[in-house]
């Protein structure tokens, strides 16, 4: 199994794969590490979970999906709804 996140700092590496579980944290892999020490990292992270057709397409020329935009607006509204977006306001 290789890690493939961008940023990680072990992103290339390849590990010895156990198994894939899913835990509280989500969807993990578990597995070796080169000296033998046992490790996990979320199936996205890896080269485990299936190819995002989105991510393969874009390039890097597009880092937001348009369902994920959608759900941070709902977000926003539900936040300031519930009136925690007044930011900075002092009550009286």
């Amino acid at each position: 199994m290789r890690l493939i996140h961008p940023f990680h700092p072990r992103s290339g590496e390849i590990f010895e794969f156990l198994e894939r579980m899913n835990s509280w944290r989500g969807d993990v892999v578990l597995v070796l590490d080169a000296a033998g020490r046992r490790c996990s990292f979320p199936v996205e992270w890896t080269d485990v979970a299936p190819v995002d057709v989105f991510v393969v397409t874009a390039a890097g020329r597009c880092p937001f999906r348009t369902e994920d935009l959608c759900v941070l607006v709902d977000l926003v509204e539900h936040l300031r709804d519930q009136g925690l977006g007044r930011v900075g306001e002092m009550a009286p």
